[in-house]
């Protein structure tokens, strides 16, 4: 029987919320609770770098702050966020051998919300080298790395995809199955345009 597997984005999606935007704010309060000066700094020049880097990159600056602290609770940002999680009815389907959440959000606190799930957890990592385009588990990147693991677990296809984003254009193109959550004009018009079928949750 050949093996299927579901892959769920996190933001805007398994979430209503950016989870990342509410990361920082958590950090921020984090920071100001716990007089934490230095890094409170640090952060909001991270954050303030958004101003002349990309996205990714600022990402990356934020979390390269973060990767060897043991001070921050993610389980308790996780559970501060958690009447945002949407209600998916696929991730209750036992039809599926493998069930991923795919995101662009930090595993430290991805990781959790995918185990709380079961779900398997492909997220941006904490950087442990200088910053690279493929950092942020994104658009082609998110495709690659959710295709290598599926790869490893033999087999070589998406059956299901769910996605509120159009930054997920290269999943949708590729799988079997969409549905689309609460979809934008632009991301409908796309799909049309390249005879993507699809199914709308609102």
């Amino acid at each position: 029987m050949k093996k299927k597997a579901l892959v769920v984005d996190l933001d805007g999606t398994l979430y209503t919320i950016n989870t990342f935007h509410y990361f920082i704010k958590y950090l921020i309060k984090f920071c100001v609770k716990h007089i934490k000066i230095i890094l409170l700094v640090k952060l909001c020049a991270a954050i303030g770098s958004r101003l002349y880097v990309s996205h990714d990159k600022m990402k990356y600056n934020i979390l390269k702050l973060l990767k060897n602290r043991n001070d921050i609770n993610y389980g308790a940002f996780v559970n501060s966020i958690s009447s945002k999680k949407r209600f998916i009815p696929h991730l209750q389907d036992t039809i599926f051998h493998v069930k991923i959440l795919a995101t662009a959000a930090p595993s430290c606190y991805a990781n959790i919300i995918a185990k709380n799930e079961g779900l398997v957890c492909l997220g941006t990592d904490f950087p442990y080298t200088k910053f690279a385009q493929n950092f942020e588990n994104s658009k082609i990147n998110k495709k690659e790395n959710v295709l290598k693991y599926l790869e490893n677990q033999n087999i070589y296809e998406i059956d299901t995809f769910v996605t509120d984003h159009i930054d997920d254009l290269p999943i949708i193109k590729i799988a079997t199955n969409n549905i689309i959550i609460n979809p934008h004009k632009e991301l409908l018009n796309i799909l049309k345009q390249n005879s993507i079928s699809f199914e709308v949750i609102n």
